[in-house]
């Protein structure tokens, strides 16, 4: 581990850890833009169906995956698909991919805005769902909870004859949103039409326990002093945007997140594939244009999954290997949260 050497440097991880599995959980079936105007439109009286298709289209965001129906104003997760219930199914879908079994893990960490409540923690919840024993922490973070929940598995897999540590990041944003109020509320419509739920998993051992390896990885911010780009203030259930704010800031904390990087030795150029934080179905273009990159390299799935906040990294992974990578590719993510403009990544080597 290394701490920064001035209040502005991220703080990193220079070693490597063994990635033994990945794996995510997605509720129900694909929403289309269409069909959840629709649906808004007949069950909540929300009739600006043209609006909300215009500003999908703009984010290049054609399905996405609720955890509620959004067939009344008010609902709660459907049947199996709360927060620690997609938890757990991202776990065992990452064990299983591993081959190992849940009484095999050594820690549980996992990250998320949007608990089923606020105690006891989603993931003391998730841990009844697993039969998981042992000892487990949750970060209230969005997009870059990733980032710091490696930070810590780095340091408890240091260990000699360290077990398995599983990381998974997981959002059901779906339910921290009234519907209504997208009818006279422009920022709660493209919430809307943005988001999705989910929850991806990943489980790391030491180095010498597996051949695929994750690291170095960073974690930082530009945020100090300023006010949050996204919040959920208190005895409010929908989060507050600074959309303005947001997109002076995506280009900042892209550059903050490559020069991490660079300062690791680890050069974009020479990545097969780049996963930058999920925002919206345009980000893999965008960050292509910005570096002067092949955009065929940037992998997104914003477009069919929506931005899944805390999730995202872990699903996009999970995915890049699920789809087949030749021995020896390498694979960059570059994370960014405009809670307080936070940025965090790891490289990914694949055996």
């Amino acid at each position: 581990m290394k701490s920064p050497s001035s209040p502005q440097d991220p703080w990193s991880s220079a070693g490597r850890l063994a990635v033994l599995g990945t794996g995510y959980a997605l509720p129900g079936d694909p929403v289309s833009t269409e069909q959840l105007t629709n649906r808004l439109a007949e069950s909540c009286g929300l009739a600006r169906q043209r609006e909300g298709q215009a500003i999908a289209r703009r984010m290049a965001i054609r399905t996405r995956h609720f955890c509620r129906g959004f067939e009344a104003p008010e609902e709660t997760a459907r049947a199996g698909q709360s927060n620690p219930e997609l938890v757990a199914a991202a776990v065992r879908s990452a064990l299983q991919d591993a081959g190992l079994h849940i009484d095999d893990v050594g820690y549980l960490i996992a990250h998320t805005t949007t608990p089923q409540q606020p105690l006891p923690a989603n993931v003391a919840l998730a841990a009844d769902h697993l039969g998981y024993r042992g000892p487990h922490v949750e970060l209230r973070q969005a997009c870059t909870g990733f980032a710091n929940a490696l930070m810590i598995a780095f340091g408890l897999l240091s260990t000699p004859r360290a077990r398995p540590v599983v990381l998974v990041g997981s959002e059901t944003g779906s339910l921290f949103c009234d519907p209504r109020r997208a009818a006279t509320d422009s920022e709660q419509l493209v919430n809307l039409m943005q988001m999705g739920d989910g929850a991806g998993a990943i489980v790391l051992g030491p180095a010498d326990s597996g051949r695929c390896k994750i690291g170095p990885a960073w974690f930082g911010s530009i945020g100090l002093g300023r006010a949050p780009g996204i919040q959920l203030r208190h005895g409010q259930c929908e989060f507050a945007h600074d959309y303005a704010a947001i997109l002076q800031s995506g280009s900042a904390l892209f550059d903050a997140g490559a020069t991490a990087a660079r300062g690791l030795g680890l050069e974009l150029e020479s990545h097969d594939t780049i996963i930058p934080h999920q925002v919206s179905g345009r980000v893999g273009a965008q960050l292509a244009r910005h570096f002067g990159l092949d955009a065929s390299r940037a992998f997104t799935n914003a477009d069919r999954i929506g931005n899944t906040g805390s999730a995202a990294i872990w699903i996009a992974l999970a995915e890049v290997r699920s789809r087949g990578l030749a021995a020896g590719a390498t694979v960059l993510t570059l994370g960014a949260e405009a809670t307080k403009y936070m940025y965090g990544g790891f490289s990914y080597a694949h055996a």
